[in-house]
């Protein structure tokens, strides 16, 4: 059975009191994901991202077609769908006045649920444990309160978990923390992520969904095909001091992208890295830096959002 199944998925919301004028954020798509696998959502803003989580969640309903979690409809079963999965975001806030202990106690008693040895050990794995747990949630770190929201999510044992720019919200140290503790249950979790730090997406998910501005599908497949599909292997991203004109920039010879002043050259083979090298050291005088990569899955996204 699949873990997800969406068909002919359709969700607008109103612009108007009476719904007169209506936005259209999910158009008509159709993908499954099988369990326990890992799934970016992809796409410009806005393009239904947050929304098709939210749909998979139970917390929206579709307007047209279904979405089956694990052969629930989320149209007919959303209480069962809703059991079958957690939704994080950093919108998702708790109240700071009750301690650690007193949380964790609301939660077990509304979901009829006891708390874990894994849940215990995500806890302890950033210090509350203890007398710890009589903090207030006012006086944890940023590790621990974003620790703490994902334990609590999974305290309903979730198959599918999902993850709404959580990453991005998060300073450096407190991603470290927060991705220790992903990797401690994802192998057993069908995750589904939006994110816009694209190094934590393909950390995490061997597969993307890619949607368009219109909220239809552009495309779904594995990282290692999209890959494979690319006609570069390389890119080097160049700092400029100032903005590069754009008689030096193709005078380079190589297809770029602009994101600013900085500038992102496309290159098929190690010998075209060493000749734009070669150039790109010719006028050093004009740059702070440049970096050699090999193509990732930031640059497949931006390659599939330009063929749009």
């Amino acid at each position: 059975m699949k873990a997800v199944k969406a068909i002919n998925l359709t969700k607008t919301f109103a612009l108007s009191p009476l719904g007169a004028r209506k936005i259209i954020a999910l158009k008509d798509i159709s993908f499954e994901i099988e369990e326990k696998e890992h799934l970016a959502v992809m796409g410009p803003s806005p393009s239904g991202k947050t929304t098709l989580l939210k749909v998979i969640a139970g917390i929206y309903l579709p307007d047209k077609g279904d979405l089956l979690i694990y052969g629930n409809s989320v149209r007919k079963k959303a209480r069962a769908v809703r059991n079958l999965t957690c939704y994080m975001s950093p919108q998702i806030q708790l109240n700071k006045k009750l301690t650690v202990k007193e949380t964790l106690n609301y939660f077990t008693r509304i979901l009829g649920k006891k708390i874990s040895g894994e849940v215990e050990e995500l806890l302890q794995s950033v210090g509350i444990v203890g007398e710890n747990l009589n903090n207030r949630i006012e006086t944890l770190s940023d590790a621990q309160l974003a620790v703490l929201k994902l334990a609590i999510g999974l305290i309903k044992e979730p198959k599918i978990l999902l993850l709404d720019r959580i990453f991005g919200s998060l300073d450096p140290k407190v991603k470290e923390v927060f991705t220790d503790a992903i990797e401690k249950v994802s192998d057993q979790t069908t995750l589904v992520m939006v994110d816009q730090e694209m190094e934590i997406l393909g950390k995490f998910c061997k597969k993307i969904l890619l949607l368009s501005k219109d909220g239809s599908m552009v495309t779904m497949g594995s990282v290692e095909q999209l890959l494979r599909n690319y006609p570069y292997k390389f890119d080097i991203e160049v700092i400029p001091k100032k903005a590069l004109s754009k008689e030096i920039l193709e005078s380079m010879g190589y297809p770029y992208q602009l994101m600013g002043s900085l500038v992102r050259f496309y290159l098929t083979s190690e010998e075209e890295v060493l000749d734009l090298t070669k150039k790109l050291l010719k006028i050093k005088d004009k740059i702070i830096s440049f970096e050699t990569s090999s193509i990732d899955v930031e640059d497949v996204y931006y390659w599939l959002i330009s063929k749009e």
